[in-house]
């Protein structure tokens, strides 16, 4: 059975009204985070709108199951949201108690070595011209490391006011719209609840005076159902084609984060110690408003979503020359404006 339109409607609206008065609740309550070292912010915020995001999703599978059950979802779905929980479990604990990085990428490496066993590795690459076939090992190796980027690197980009939110609303919506062309019913079912409990976190949090953060609960929780629901499309449709869907849709924040981490291995930085290393710290740190670098971010956004819904509309394969020549121009960009924005900062210290 396939989700009517108005089924989609419901389920996209009650996720909505959910993460908005559970974010709404949020602020009133104000439960704080204390800025750190790597923090662009100087005063606390609130940070339980994550938990916006835990209720949506709960609420859209209890909808599901009650009014329309003959909807086919995977089996699996059950296990995906025990890791889900202990994402999102382990967010809280952080937001809370703020865990060390070594002992949060633990658990999280564990949790992404669960849902890929559950969901079975990747199995092959899509080439220049034919697909490449991977050894077991390497496949599973390659898709633990795609939710485990995935989980760490968003966390890192909610940072900025409705950055976060927003680019990731983008890119779950687009995941949803091909998942729903393409007829994988859960892939759609967990991007449009993501997609709809950040919209109802985004009226809090974008702008330059934001009442409420995702916080790690969210970010966590946002980076798994993202990475996870990428690897579930190639799965419902059994088209490894659409393997760099995933990727090409949060490009400009993989491009941050990989070139920010290559630059502090370069400089033998940690990866586990808190920075000020990524653009949008640079940007913000230039008197740009949050609100234009989350709009610069978003545009990007868009560029790279409509070139892959283009894609899977015309049936053209996204081989890796896209995903290669993709990644070029989104690094270059980032290249040229760090650079711009490190040559103005020598400028007036001159």
């Amino acid at each position: 059975m396939r989700l009517l339109n108005s089924d989609i409607f419901y389920i996209g609206l009650g996720c909505f009204i959910i993460s908005f008065l559970i974010c709404k609740l949020m602020v009133l309550v104000h439960l704080s985070d204390n800025p750190n070292h790597r923090s662009i912010h100087i005063k606390t915020n609130p940070t339980g709108g994550g938990l916006g995001i835990i209720a949506a999703l709960g609420f859209s599978l209890i909808l599901i199951n009650t009014f329309i059950p003959e909807v086919p979802l995977s089996k699996d779905l059950p296990y995906f949201l025990v890791c889900a929980i202990i994402v999102s479990f382990l967010g809280v604990l952080d937001d809370i108690f703020e865990i060390r990085g070594i002992h949060k990428s633990i658990i999280i490496f564990f949790v992404s070595i669960s849902a890929v066993i559950l969901t079975g590795p990747v199995t092959s690459l899509p080439g220049f011209y034919s697909s490449i076939n991977l050894p077991y090992l390497a496949g599973l190796i390659g898709s633990v490391l795609w939710i485990f980027v995935c989980i760490n690197g968003i966390n890192f980009m909610d940072g900025a006011n409705g950055l976060m939110a927003s680019f990731m609303f983008l890119a779950s919506s687009s995941l949803t719209i091909i998942a729903f062309i393409l007829g994988a019913v859960t892939t759609m079912i967990m991007g449009l609840t993501l997609c709809f409990s950040l919209l109802g976190l985004l009226p809090f949090n974008f702008g330059n005076n934001s009442k409420i953060f995702a916080g790690d609960t969210g970010s966590l929780l946002t980076g798994f159902i993202f990475s996870l629901s990428a690897l579930l499309l190639v799965k419902e449709t059994g088209n490894l084609d659409l393997l760099y869907v995933g990727p090409l849709l949060i490009l400009p924040f993989l491009s941050d984060i990989f070139i920010t981490m290559l630059g502090r291995v370069r400089l033998r930085g940690s990866f586990f110690s808190a920075h000020k290393s990524h653009l949008y710290q640079a940007l913000i740190a230039q008197s740009i408003s949050h609100t234009r670098v989350s709009l610069a971010y978003l545009a990007a956004g868009i560029f790279f979503s409509s070139l892959t819904i283009f894609c899977v509309i015309k049936e053209i394969r996204i081989s890796m020359w896209i995903l290669l020549i993709s990644i070029v121009l989104a690094a270059s960009v980032r290249y040229f404006v760090k650079r711009d924005i490190m040559l103005k900062h020598i400028g007036k210290g001159l």
